[in-house]
Parts: C-alpha cells; structure tokens; sequence
C-alpha cells in the first residue's frame, strides 16, 4: 500500500506539472484532461492511505486484545470478597 501511495503522489505531481504546458501548447482541453487526472490520482492515494491507516489499527488491535495485564475480571474479584 505503501508503494501504491508513493506512485499515485508522483504521478498526480506530474500531471498538476504538466497542466500549463498542455494548455499552453494544446488547448484548455488537455490542460483540464491533466487536472481531472492530477484529482484523479489524488484521490487513489487518499484511499491507499485510509486503507492503510485502517489495516494498521487493526494490526495494533490485535496485536494488543491478547495481552493480560494480570486484572481479574469484576465478576471474579466480587466472587472472592463473599
């Protein structure tokens, strides 16, 4: 995932580049065909990084529901007081 983000940014820098030159040279369209491709781009490497973040909680969850920190449950603790 990580990759895929580093790639989308890269290229939707290229195309933001790319924007006034293309409409330099060509016409307003290709300068508009740039920026849809530059948002394009954007919004992949937004949902790799929602991606990623989630997959990196849910590691931290479970790498975290394990653990016993030697509490007794409630249960237990006012089964012992009687």
């Amino acid at each position: 995932m990580k990759t895929l983000r580093i790639v989308f940014t890269a290229l939707s820098a290229i195309f933001i580049a790319l924007v006034i030159p293309a409409g330099a040279l060509h016409s307003w369209l290709a300068a508009i065909l740039c920026v849809a491709g530059a948002v394009l781009f954007f919004g992949l490497m937004l949902l790799c990084k929602q991606r990623q973040e989630e997959n990196d909680r849910r590691a931290r969850h479970d790498d975290l529901s394990g653990l016993d920190f030697g509490g007794e449950k409630q249960d237990d603790a006012d089964e012992k007081k009687e």
